[in-house]
């Protein structure tokens, strides 16, 4: 039974099918949960959807200053996902409100997905089918130089997926290195993980593969003068934002030889447009941001984002506040 004075979570936009598992997490506890429609893609929808939520589940939908400040009743905000960058954060602290995620989602798809496109691109796959594909046969022209034991595996983030990462690299025989100021190094040496700087990790790595949020420090990270301090023939990994990759510059490196191979989950600009030079390259290899998805994993994400919401809603401190 709903309690007389429910507080409300709102859905303000999703991709799933049903959202009836989080429904019956928010609803057994005694509160309601509502769903915007249509869904918010912006803040003056959510502004105008929203009124009376004490707790937003979101997936894309900007949650701004402007959002917050509109909306007071909200208290907490939960992201569907890993991600918070579009929820400003200052914003959310200044305010008084949670912000939280769901940090362990999707870390054995991500880290899965991550190890396809290492070896993948190692072993010139992609390449080779292609030429196969053309009528074209042989070894000559994709000659592998050597084994995954010959070469360094670099991680840029070491959170959960990046540790995951390394686990499993390490089956095969890498060189690891990360980089992850905000780790403490002895979980580093659990992980039989060199801790490196940025500068050398960019400098060493054989394979650079990006597990980082997106904030301002990593914005564009992966741009023309790191890829230029980077060793010829560089396999470049990107699973986790679009944005910390210039791909102006990854395409100019790509034509020019530079980076002898990259795998794409996420892109500046989703979904990839028509006529990126991205999709020309056969040492290239593009997923649509699917590196995540699992019917596992997905069910699992809108369980826990729910109980996070639930769980804020009954008094207690959400295991997953970012701010």
């Amino acid at each position: 039974m709903q309690q007389s004075s429910a507080k409300t979570v709102i859905v303000t936009d999703h991709g799933f099918p049903s959202i009836e598992a989080q429904r019956q997490i928010i609803e057994s506890a005694g509160f309601r949960l509502q769903e915007a429609k249509p869904v918010c893609r912006t803040e003056d929808e959510i502004i105008e959807r929203c009124h009376g939520a004490d707790v937003l589940l979101v997936q894309w939908a900007p949650v701004t200053r402007r959002v917050l400040q509109a909306l007071p009743s909200v208290r907490c905000i939960v992201r569907y996902g890993v991600g918070v960058n579009n929820f400003d954060l200052e914003a959310a602290r200044d305010l008084n409100v949670v912000a939280a995620n769901v940090p362990d989602y999707c870390v054995e798809e991500v880290s899965d997905h991550t190890l396809a496109m290492i070896l993948s691109l190692v072993r010139k796959m992609p390449q080779d089918t292609a030429q196969i594909r053309r009528g074209e046969w042989g070894v000559a022209k994709y000659r592998i130089t050597g084994g995954c034991s010959d070469l360094t595996l670099g991680l840029l983030g070491f959170g959960a997926i990046g540790r995951r990462v390394a686990e499993k690299a390490s089956a095969f025989g890498f060189k690891l290195i990360a980089c992850d100021p905000g780790v403490d190094g002895s979980i580093f040496r659990q992980k039989n993980v060199a801790s490196v700087d940025l500068n050398r990790l960019i400098e060493t790595s054989d394979i650079l593969s990006l597990h980082a949020p997106l904030v301002e420090s990593t914005r564009y990270v992966i741009n023309r003068d790191t890829i230029a301090r980077m060793r010829p023939g560089v396999l470049l990994i990107n699973t986790s934002r679009g944005a910390l990759v210039n791909e102006q510059d990854l395409i100019e490196a790509l034509s020019g030889g530079h980076v002898g191979g990259a795998g794409l989950d996420v892109f500046e600009v989703e979904p990839l447009q028509p006529g990126s030079p991205l999709r020309t390259f056969e040492n290239v290899i593009l997923t649509s941001h699917s590196a995540s998805v699992s019917e596992h994993a997905v069910r699992q994400l809108q369980v826990k984002a729910a109980e996070v919401a639930r769980d804020f809603l009954m008094g207690q401190r959400p295991y997953s506040v970012v701010n």
